[in-house]
């Protein structure tokens, strides 16, 4: 059993005033720690679902860090809600400039899942990134212009205002494990609707990392990771998108016919390739 001191909430204070919730999975005492890994949710996701990720990254010497999005979690703001783009931004790099000061002396991994590697490559397009490597999880990349197209995207930037719409994804579509399942239909805080100005924030992120079509100069080594099966994502759009985004990175593929890894009969297999990753060699 892990000890209920490995998760640990502290409260951010947006730039607007909005309260964030920072949480951390750190090692017990006595446990070498050797990378920190700063994880970005996706869209009905928040970080309680790392119950798992966390305290085992944090057993394996990788203190782990996940901002609750404003409107997500246990974070403030309206709830499903996302102002703008620059506020996302300004957000996670406050999360992020946090988690660094706090451990100064780690190298520092950022990983995006779904739609949280669209936030992530939102950073890297527009600020750079300091960080020693990214990780896009099964990422939403690209996935509003596959979806739209030029009409559709333009109408959706139009949105605005308060009215929501469902999410139209299914829990089956994350996992088909009964346990995980359970968990999400109880999950009070999963996201099951979005306001219109967050689908106009989706497409201006992507906006942000798509319009130039410029490749982000090299910095972070950048990780692609995959499912062998995604119900939710065009995975030959978002493998497309990132090699406009980044040029080179690496593929790794994991056998999961769902979207969210860490809810797979996989997911020791990809905790200990995350721990790799964010240790390097030379530390491990």
């Amino acid at each position: 059993m892990f000890s209920k001191d490995v998760h640990q909430i502290s409260e951010l204070q947006a730039a607007d005033g909005t309260a964030l919730a920072l949480h951390r999975w750190a090692p017990e005492d006595g446990t070498p720690t050797h990378g920190l890994l700063f994880y970005v949710h996706g869209i009905q996701s928040h970080a309680r679902w790392l119950f798992e990720t966390g305290p085992e990254l944090a057993a394996r010497g990788v203190i782990a860090y996940a901002l609750d999005r404003r409107g997500s979690g246990v974070s403030g703001g309206v709830r499903g809600d996302l102002p703008s783009v620059e506020a996302v931004l300004e957000d996670y790099r406050l999360g992020l400039d946090t988690a660094r000061r706090e451990h100064p002396e780690l190298p520092v991994t950022l990983l995006g899942q779904s739609f949280g590697g669209s936030i992530v490559g939102a950073l890297a397009a527009v600020g750079g990134l300091n960080v020693s490597t990214v990780v896009y999880c099964t990422p939403a990349l690209g996935q509003q212009r596959a979806r739209f197209g030029s009409v559709g995207l333009a109408a959706v930037r139009q949105l605005s205002g308060q009215e929501r719409t469902p999410i139209a994804l299914e829990d089956e579509d994350y996992t088909g494990e009964a346990r995980y399942l359970e968990f999400m239909a109880n999950d009070r805080l999963m996201l099951r609707q979005i306001t219109d100005r967050t689908r106009a924030t989706m497409v201006g992120l992507e906006d942000s990392y798509t319009e130039l079509r410029v490749p982000v100069a090299p910095g972070p080594d950048i990780h692609f990771v995959r499912a062998e099966r995604d119900p939710i994502i065009d995975l030959e759009t978002s493998e497309k998108t990132l090699r406009e985004l980044h040029g080179d990175f690496t593929t790794t593929s994991f056998a999961a016919r769902h979207h969210y890894i860490e809810f797979s009969p996989v997911r020791r297999d990809y905790w200990d390739w995350l721990a790799g990753i964010a240790v390097p060699a030379v530390q491990a």
